[in-house]
């Protein structure tokens, strides 16, 4: 479990990095019915994540991702297949950058005062699944568990605890918010523009240590 719990952390933590859904939970904060539309977002982002992650972690279990005791050689190369489309992410995320109208908030977190419970369970759905970034960091984590663990009791307890770590994103505005401290609306409000700024800055950066880290490993898998 450790092994298995150690070769996913970072890619749980990539899928928490995800500065569109902080963005959107603290707009979401502060509209009307703030709260329950923010734990209605969450919700949907946990169960995206934990459906995708699921699916994929039965997907390499029943292809062979632990062979004869060890991880299946195609763990490997669906590593560094990944470690290469994470690269190519990177160099996209810099040309984006260069083009971005600096302080912008994307279309779809516009109108935020509008959005109905449903609505925001569905953009915490979609901001989990339509970037590539988590899609990519699911899979790597769900396809690491199912070639490093074989009990299904052991992989139910490591999704929980890739779950729990992907969706620290969403879940510590939530956190800070309802703590109710004086300060907590200047902070959010604070992270929320730094992160619109950095948007792209910060996810070309993350695409690269992600892509190092995933190359890494399907390197030294076939070694």
């Amino acid at each position: 479990m450790g092994e298995a719990v150690g070769q996913f952390l970072s890619h749980a933590v990539g899928v928490a990095i995800s500065p569109l859904a902080l963005v959107a939970v603290i707009a979401i904060l502060t509209a009307p019915r703030g709260r329950a539309n923010a734990l209605w977002f969450a919700l949907g982002w946990i169960l995206a994540v934990v459906a995708v992650f699921a699916a994929l972690l039965v997907v390499g279990a029943s292809t062979g991702a632990r062979h004869d005791g060890h991880p299946g050689t195609w763990v490997s190369w669906f590593r560094l297949v990944l470690g290469v489309l994470l690269a190519l992410m990177a160099l996209r995320q810099l040309r984006l950058a260069a083009a971005a109208e600096e302080g912008a908030l994307p279309p779809r977190l516009r109108n935020l005062e509008q959005f109905t419970p449903a609505n925001c369970l569905t953009l915490g759905i979609v901001l989990a699944l339509a970037n590539p970034k988590n899609i990519t960091q699911i899979a790597t984590g769900a396809v690491g568990v199912a070639s490093e663990i074989t009990r299904t009791s052991g992989r139910i307890t490591a999704e929980a605890i890739f779950v729990a770590i992907a969706s620290l994103g969403v879940l510590i505005p939530l956190l800070v918010h309802f703590s109710g401290h004086p300060t907590a609306h200047h902070t959010l409000q604070r992270w929320k523009d730094w992160t619109i700024r950095n948007h792209y800055a910060i996810m070309a950066v993350l695409f690269i240590l992600l892509s190092a880290k995933t190359l890494g490993d399907g390197i030294s898998g076939l070694l």
